[in-house]
């Protein structure tokens, strides 16, 4: 009986014989495998969630997605430009176009000009690096910086900078070209400019108003004239004994349409008017059968429109 125990304990934890035949583990070795491999595909397929939604963190901004509100100002004369100090920038011209480079530039350009500002690392291409004379889409001498900040680069991203009075393009132009070596500025170039832009002419500038703000403005004015086309419309149909509004109402398809075009319209006469009809009266508001009526007819209808509606048409 001890024989036969020695025995079958030998035979348990014979690792010699176990090494002749290890597919003898195979049992409790796929189990274990299969287990880790279970564990790490629900980690892993955990995490390829927010993976394949895109919603890792990023810490950069969109700079696209910033909004620049237009600040509110009052219009005017803006002085010429004195051309002679364009080749000679005074260090009160250098400062200024520095504060206005700060504030303007600095974000995408960085604050040496080198490219490599915040707001342009996410951008592609890559911000202008001014101390490289390689690559400038419109050039480095000083009209073609010019109509740089006129007109933007939008291949590139540049925005227009139209909105700055042309001494302040020029002086951050100016400060620029403390950066590194530039091409010399030429009485060519300054003429050029000139002849371009008037610069020596000075500029009428326009009032503005904030984005918002000019957006609750038409926002009101659509209103009003909503309320105008209701107003003139009540009238119409308490007119409707009147030859002309009983036309009007009869062969009108969309009577808010018609009211609306009529006073939008630049209809300046009664040949505008019957040409308008003729041309595309559906697009007016009106049914087809319009086109039926006499030309007196047609007259009496825009007379009693061009009464009714006179004092809301510019």
């Amino acid at each position: 009986m001890e024989l036969n125990q020695k025995k079958k304990i030998e035979e348990e934890i014979n690792f010699k014989e176990l090494l002749k035949s290890p597919i003898r583990l195979f049992g409790w070795v796929f189990v274990y495998f299969f287990l880790i491999l279970l564990v790490l595909g629900i980690f892993f397929g955990h995490k390829l969630i927010p993976i394949s939604f895109n919603i890792q963190s990023v810490g950069i901004i969109d700079s696209t997605t910033i909004k620049k509100e237009i600040p509110e100002s009052k219009g005017g004369i803006i002085p010429a430009v004195d051309l002679t100090s364009i080749k000679t920038p005074g260090s009160e011209m250098i400062a200024k176009g520095k504060e206005l480079y700060d504030a303007n530039c600095q974000s995408c350009h960085g604050a040496n000009g080198m490219g490599d500002g915040p707001a342009g690392i996410a951008l592609n291409p890559k911000p202008r690096n001014f101390h490289t004379a390689d690559g400038w889409t419109n050039g480095r001498t000083i009209d073609a910086m010019y109509k740089t900040l006129q007109e933007g680069i939008l291949t590139r991203g540049m925005a227009a900078y139209e909105y700055l009075p042309p001494q302040d393009r020029l002086d951050i132009i100016n400060y620029i070209r403390t950066f590194t070596e530039f091409p010399p500025i030429t009485d060519e170039q300054i003429n050029s400019l000139d002849n371009t832009y008037n610069l020596s002419v000075g500029i009428n500038k326009p009032n503005t108003i904030p984005i918002q703000k000019a957006k609750i403005k038409l926002e009101e004015d659509s209103y009003d004239l909503q309320t105008v086309v209701i107003n003139l419309r009540t009238k119409i149909i308490q007119d409707k004994e009147n030859t002309a509004a009983k036309l009007l109402i009869t062969n009108s398809l969309d009577l808010n349409k018609v009211l609306l075009s009529f006073i939008n319209l630049p209809v300046k006469s009664f040949d505008d008017y019957a040409a308008g009809l003729t041309n595309a009266p559906l697009t007016l508001g009106y049914r087809p059968t319009i086109l039926q009526l006499s030309s007196s007819e047609i007259k009496a209808v825009y007379g009693y429109l061009n009464t009714i509606s006179a004092k809301y048409r510019s």
